[in-house]
């Protein structure tokens, strides 16, 4: 195969931008993928750091960020790096039409599907709740057939939230789909690709216009086009005259689908040689540098070599980490992931204890180049860099800073080939 300047390993957030700011750069590259990154399953939102170790609201992410201490990805990257990566991102998503708000100083608070806000620094502008502040009533939208979509439960913590203040209710809407009810559920992806059709979005308006009154807000599922833009966003509110906002919701996530499909596309448009069921079996280290890895592809074995690697794999969950009992690996360049020996030790009593979960922060330790690191503390690979959810040293799910520490060290590697 012919030898590209690069080699990302993982096609998630991490390394679908890491590949766009890389080519941006000039960088001839080559993204290998296997399956579908967790953008398909995640709400396509930018988690910056909502909450600090003792579990408190975080006000503005990048200045508490810059208190943070290594091995946290945000202190080995810095600030600095931080902000240009929030930039960089939001330029990106202007650029190609479907701009994000934020600014990383503050929280915007998304709406859930039960009928809560959680804090994310970054967001696409139908998922931006500052839009309830002003807003009098509130009209939660469901749709027919809908699987894992409850209005009434989302009304109900609505009421809770605004202690009475705003009159809520719920509408439920009607589309006639194609299969017949009972073919089989509905998600919301079925319902986003029936309202890319302009007769079932002029169909929608005509139900609910009765229902909207003046100074209202209308809550509705991620379900407003599959495509990564606003024009059904923008049509609703021109013609409900009202505010519109998508709730986050459970799998499969239309809102991280679009940006999954936005950034392949800006991929692919760079000129980003795209591998897809690509299986990274191995890595060739001679000298302590990558020549090449090797990949299982549709039952063949292919070999790819690059002067530079990024591993974008993820953790655990997504395959880039495999756990045993009281035993932690990397599997491609057999890196070293510092665990306990006695399997207890990896986690408090309780799940939700109230603080960072120790297996959680399990991972691959790197250098302020992100090169991964020996347990001595020596370079193990001169030329692979580690990124996104590999990483040592961060609990995502409690800080919520899962895809802000993807956008950071993204933004870092590429800058650093």
């Amino acid at each position: 195969m012919e030898k590209s300047d690069v080699v990302v390993i993982g096609g998630g957030i991490a390394g679908l931008l890491c590949s766009i700011w890389a080519a941006k750069r000039g960088k001839s590259v080559r993204l290998l993928t296997y399956g579908q990154g967790a953008l398909t399953v995640a709400g396509g939102i930018i988690d910056l750091y909502g909450y600090d170790e003792d579990g408190s609201e975080v006000v503005d992410p990048i200045k508490a960020a810059a208190s943070l201490k290594a091995p946290h990805p945000y202190a080995v990257v810095g600030a600095k790096m931080l902000q240009q990566a929030v930039d960089a991102f939001i330029k990106l998503t202007a650029e190609v039409g479907y701009p994000y708000v934020g600014d990383g100083h503050t929280n915007l608070k998304v709406p859930t599907a039960i009928g809560s806000f959680k804090n994310s620094g970054l967001a696409p502008r139908c998922l931006d709740g500052k839009v309830f502040d002003e807003a009098e009533n509130i009209m939660v939208v469901g749709f027919n057939l809908l699987k894992d979509y409850f209005p009434e439960l989302i009304a109900n913590g609505y009421r809770e939230y605004f202690e009475g203040s705003k009159n809520v209710s719920e509408r439920k809407v009607k589309l006639a789909f194609a299969q017949g009810q009972g073919y089989r559920d509905v998600s919301a992806l079925d319902v986003a690709r029936e309202l890319d059709k302009p007769e079932q979005v002029l169909n929608v308006i005509a139900q609910l216009k009765p229902s909207v009154k003046p100074n209202s807000v209308l809550v509705f599922p991620p379900v407003l086009g599959e495509k990564p833009d606003y024009k059904i966003w923008e049509q609703l509110e021109q013609e409900l005259n009202c505010k519109v906002v998508e709730t986050s919701s459970m799998p499969p996530s239309v809102t991280g689908l679009r940006l999954d499909n936005l950034l392949k596309r800006t991929a692919r448009d760079l000129g980003v040689d795209i591998i897809e069921k690509a299986h990274v079996l191995s890595s060739r280290v001679e000298d302590g540098r990558c020549l090449e890895v090797c990949t299982q592809n549709y039952g063949r074995k292919l070999y790819y070599s690059a002067d530079d690697f990024v591993l974008a794999t993820g953790g655990v969950f997504g395959g880039g980490l495999k756990a045993s009992m009281g035993k932690m690996t990397e599997p491609i360049f057999n890196l070293e992931i510092e665990v306990p020996a006695d399997q207890a030790d990896w986690s408090y009593q309780h799940l939700f204890a109230g603080k960072a979960q120790p297996f959680a922060a399990y991972g691959v330790k790197v250098n302020d180049k992100l090169n991964p690191l020996n347990a001595d503390g020596s370079v193990a690979v001169s030329n692979l860099k580690v990124i996104g959810r590999a990483l040592a040293g961060y609990d995502f799910c409690f800080e919520k800073s899962g895809n802000g520490v993807c956008l950071a060290t993204a933004y870092a590697a590429a800058a650093l080939l």
